[in-house]
């Protein structure tokens, strides 16, 4: 299940959205998450006598044979999310989104989401959490599942109106600065792999660096070099894509991904965090996150928990999320990408790590070297050299993840 987990953030001097109707709450639901969620379910708690907003968590929409577990287990995590930074839901807005398939119509979806509505109802309750609306989006209109009252409901549905339509949401989104960047299935694309005529050529860049990569590995120290090596590729990288550059070499691009695939390595990476460096790594993480393609497809989770890092401390959650999303698709167990999902979503602050990172890179400004002696716990010793690739390094050498 993939799962996007908000804790409610809104600070007490922002205006107060008043959702009085189904159709405020459907105008809200974008700006809630930052985007378009497209084919998901969305269950939004809500606190107190007064209904303020809680935390809100978002899943792909599962198939229908699990549909009563995926319910229940929305309703565990949303009551585990607000019981963490608070207290648990006093009752609940669902919604259920899914885009019609040609030649299908919004009211062929609803219905087909019907018994999935009904599962998530049922969960609810069980939980002790009333559900207070309960709504279907598709094809531009909605439809609720809990109201049967034509005049505000009507059986054909309700047009969805262009995001901030309604003033008091216009309003407190200009106030706080939120915006919709688009819909989900469009952000996720921007990380996607390139298209098949860049990914050939990268893979053939894969295939001249790694016996290059091992033979510097094999050799006395080579784990230290190329984790030196690097940290001066990540460090000219950054300050070429400040200057404007868009893209690498792919050879060059092949050896900073194989790098960064040492743990180290990529911990030395995070610390590009400030401004205006911050943006330039950005970029790059994101070209490099494309850039693995193939056998090599799970590499992507160093640049791409990189991306969701940068994201978080710069305060962009959205992107931080779906990087976070994409990179436990990619490798679910990949310890970086697990601990920053878990912060992200328990609306834990970044200000501490960043310190931390601060000062080891003054540290080593001191020093003036940028290598750093020993090998960490649980280091593994071979290459990562793409699925089915059949590298292995030499003993003593080897490119590790963690």
């Amino acid at each position: 299940m993939n799962e996007h987990a908000q804790s409610p953030t809104t600070p007490f001097d922002h205006p107060v959205v008043t959702m009085r109707t189904p159709a405020d709450m459907v105008d809200v639901l974008p700006f809630l998450l930052g985007f378009f969620p497209s084919d998901s379910v969305v269950a939004l708690g809500l606190q107190g006598p007064r209904r303020r907003q809680g935390g809100t968590v978002r899943i792909d929409l599962p198939p229908p044979p699990d549909w009563p577990e995926a319910a229940a287990e929305v309703a565990r995590y949303l009551v585990a999310l607000s019981e963490h930074r608070d207290r648990r839901p006093d009752a609940v807005i669902l919604y259920l989104c899914r885009d019609p398939e040609p030649g299908q119509d919004g009211r062929a979806v609803r219905d087909s989401l019907a018994p999935l509505a009904d599962a998530l109802a049922e969960a609810f309750r069980t939980a002790g959490i009333p559900v207070h609306e309960s709504l279907c989006v598709s094809g531009g209109r909605w439809w609720s599942y809990a109201c049967g009252n034509p005049v505000c409901c009507p059986a054909e549905g309700t047009p969805v109106e262009r995001p901030g339509s309604t003033p008091a949401v216009a309003a407190a989104a200009a106030y706080a600065g939120i915006s919709v960047r688009g819909s989900l299935k469009e952000l996720e694309q921007e990380l996607a792999p390139v298209a098949a005529s860049s990914a050939e050529e990268q893979l053939r860049a894969f295939e001249r660096v790694v016996p290059v990569l091992v033979a510097e590995l094999s050799q006395d120290g080579g784990r230290e070099a190329v984790r030196a090596r690097t940290a001066e590729l990540v460090d000219a990288a950054v300050q070429r894509f400040g200057g404007g550059a868009a893209e690498l070499p792919p050879e060059e691009a092949a050896r900073l991904i194989l790098g960064l695939q040492d743990r180290l390595a990529r911990d030395r990476a995070a610390e590009w965090l400030d401004p205006p460096d911050v943006e330039h790594a950005q970029r790059l993480w994101r070209f490099l996150a494309r850039r693995c393609t193939g056998p090599f497809d799970d590499h992507a989770a160093a640049p791409l928990s990189l991306l969701a890092w940068t994201a978080w401390v710069t305060g962009d959650q959205v992107t931080a999320r779906i990087a976070l999303r994409r990179a436990l698709e990619t490798d679910e167990d990949y310890a970086f990408a697990r601990l920053l999902y878990e912060a992200v979503n328990t609306g834990a602050q970044p200000q501490s790590l960043c310190a931390t990172l601060r000062a080891e890179r003054r540290s080593r400004q001191r020093r003036g070297s940028g290598r750093r002696p020993g090998r960490a716990p649980g280091e593994r010793r071979r290459v990562r050299t793409g699925r089915g690739s059949g590298c292995a390094a030499p003993p003593g050498g080897g490119v590790y993840r963690q």
